[in-house]
């Protein structure tokens, strides 16, 4: 037989008062550590070795969030495997803000070259900010007397095996893929452990071309020892405005360069990313922060966290395809 008993009976409406009452305060909780952060210091992990380009922006960013947020954000190198290391340790650290990381472009080339990865590219990282980016720039040996791209492809015509390229980094040599892509000439790369090795040669005439970042050329820069032939971006430079881009001389625009951004483990609280990238964004306009990039030939470059998720996958799919035009057999 049934029969009605309140006794231990919660009503209907009382339940869900309590459970409002309850999502209200979770949400007080999280707003207040929201609010709090960061209590303590904050690691960024850079994929580098000291004294590199990319541990300099992370000193940079570093020093700037320090000063926003009154909390010391403290670099730790964590070179090796193409930046994998560093990779997985940040996604298997905590999403509480505490662990970040500055990508580079080894980020979105990975994908094309290794056939495992110990992360998910896409899914086991939060995009909070971008920093910078650089073009990179094509340069010819002086032994060449190539000085603009017509010189170049005219070169290439004549003599196809003339055109060898000095290549330190995978994202250098799928833009040379793009420019034999776009001339329809056999570019062939020849690979180097280190930019330095790469322009000594250069410079030697043991390689006719490369392309590279423009902080590799500088310290040669007025040698004598190579040409710039253009720079890869929609516009000239400001680090090297009197070298044309591509388009200038008449050829299809080709867009290549460095870039460096800011990730934390996935699933980080929006309020934690937001506070971070405005932090970040307004440091990007500052002079000292400008000056600071400026020195490294690096622009400041600010997007919200979801044009930054959205350029990864662009930048991702991009290589994948340039990788396989190239014949480049993941590791």
């Amino acid at each position: 037989m049934h029969k009605n008993s309140t006794q231990g009976f919660i009503p209907r409406r009382s339940a869900l008062a309590s459970l409002a009452a309850l999502a209200c305060l979770g949400s007080a909780a999280f707003d207040a550590t929201a609010q709090a952060y960061p209590s303590k210091p904050v690691q960024i992990v850079v994929a580098a070795t000291p004294g590199g380009g990319t541990d300099a922006i992370g000193r940079v960013l570093g020093d700037v969030l320090a000063a926003a947020l009154k909390q010391p954000f403290v670099v730790q190198n964590k070179a090796g495997a193409s930046g994998t290391i560093a990779s997985e340790m940040v996604a298997r650290a905590p999403a509480d803000g505490y662990t970040l990381m500055v990508l580079q472009n080894g980020h979105t080339t990975n994908p094309a070259t290794f056939k495992k990865l110990p992360y998910d590219t896409f899914t086991d990282f939060t995009p909070i900010a971008t920093l910078g980016r650089s073009p990179l720039v094509l340069v010819s040996s002086s032994v060449t007397n190539v000085k603009t791209f017509k010189d170049l492809t005219d070169a290439g015509k004549k003599t196809p095996d003339s055109l060898s390229f000095g290549s330190a980094e995978t994202s250098t040599r799928l833009a040379t893929e793009m420019l034999a892509g776009a001339t329809s000439l056999p570019m062939v790369s020849v690979s180097y452990k280190g930019t330095g090795p790469a322009m000594t040669d250069l410079a030697g005439g043991h390689v006719n071309y490369s392309v590279t970042t423009i902080a590799s050329t500088l310290a040669m820069k007025g040698s004598g020892k190579f040409n710039y032939v253009a720079v890869l971006s929609p516009q000239r430079t400001p680090f090297l405005p009197e070298v044309p881009t591509l388009a200038e001389q008449g050829f299809p625009n080709i867009e290549a360069g460095g870039w460096w951004g800011v990730v934390g483990p996935a699933r980080m609280p929006k309020a934690v990313v937001q506070q971070l990238n405005t932090a970040i964004q307004a440091a990007l306009n500052t002079p000292e922060v400008k000056k600071r990039l400026a020195a490294l030939s690096i622009e400041p470059w600010s997007v919200s966290p979801e044009e930054f998720d959205k350029f990864i996958h662009k930048d991702v799919e991009l290589n994948i395809r340039l990788a396989k035009k190239a014949g480049i057999e993941p590791e």
